[in-house]
């Protein structure tokens, strides 16, 4: 289910906050905050919630899969590509841990990011 930036429930901030666990500079609030402007995409199938962005790039409009929590469900990802494909997106691109490239094979792996503790 997409929501409708009018109907984007309280209990998303809690629902998506584990996707935020590993980000150093992201809340989740203020991505639910986006969605409710419609600066941003929210989803959920069952458990498993979802937060896009469509973006122009370099190689023209594209879908960021940019937070994903709950119980993944890949249909989501599918649910949302073809939404984007309807807003002229040809590309869907998503960054995230390593262990996302055994779950969507069908993504290519292009960038990784490393950090260390200063």
């Amino acid at each position: 289910m997409h929501y409708l930036p009018d109907t984007v429930p309280e209990e998303a901030v809690d629902a998506i906050r584990p996707a935020f666990g590993r980000s150093d500079d992201q809340e989740p609030e203020v991505w639910i905050e986006r969605c409710r402007n419609d600066l941003a995409q929210l989803w959920r199938l069952n458990d498993c919630w979802l937060i896009t962005e469509v973006r122009e790039t370099k190689k023209g409009r594209a879908v960021h899969l940019l937070f994903i929590a709950g119980i993944y469900e890949p249909d989501i990802v599918d649910e949302a590509n073809a939404w984007a494909r309807s807003l002229g997106c040809v590309r869907s691109y998503f960054t995230g841990r390593p262990g996302w490239v055994p779950k969507r094979p069908d993504y290519k792996l292009r960038t990784i990011t490393m950090d260390k503790e200063l």
